[in-house]
C-alpha cells in the first residue's frame, strides 16, 4: 500500500482572523483553556494534509460548491475548507456551530 498524498494546507485571511478573534474571546472567557482549544483546532487542520476527505460536506453549503465545501469539528466550532483543483486544502472559517451558517455569512457580506 503506498503513502498518502500530503496536500498543502493554507489559511485565508478570513480563517485567520477568526481564530484570532476567537483566542481573544477564549481568553478573557476561558483563559485556564483557551490555548488547548486554539492548539487543538489548528492541529485539526493539519491533519487535513494527509486525510482532507474525511470531513463531512457543509449541508448549507451544498447549493454552492457540491462537494468541494467540506467541514471538520472541534465542538462547538465548524472548520469550513475547501479542496481546490490543484490539491490544495484551504481554511476558510472557524465558526461556533451553535449560530446559524446563513447568519454568519450574511453578516460578512454585509461588513465587506
Amino acid at each position: 500500500m503506498g503513502k498518502a498524498r500530503r496536500r498543502r494546507v493554507v489559511w485565508t485571511e478570513t480563517a485567520r482572523g477568526d481564530v484570532d478573534r476567537l483566542a481573544a474571546y477564549l481568553f478573557v472567557e476561558a483563559p485556564l483553556r483557551a490555548e488547548r482549544i486554539v492548539d487543538e483546532i489548528l492541529a485539526r487542520t493539519e491533519t487535513l494534509a494527509v486525510s482532507s476527505a474525511r470531513g463531512r460536506q457543509v449541508p448549507e453549503l451544498r447549493w454552492v460548491g457540491g462537494r468541494t465545501w467540506r467541514e471538520i469539528q472541534y465542538p462547538p466550532w465548524r472548520i469550513v475548507y475547501r479542496i481546490t483543483t490543484g490539491g490544495v486544502v484551504e481554511i476558510h472559517a472557524v465558526l461556533d456551530g451553535r449560530r446559524h451558517l446563513e447568519d454568519i455569512l450574511l453578516e460578512r457580506m454585509l461588513q465587506g
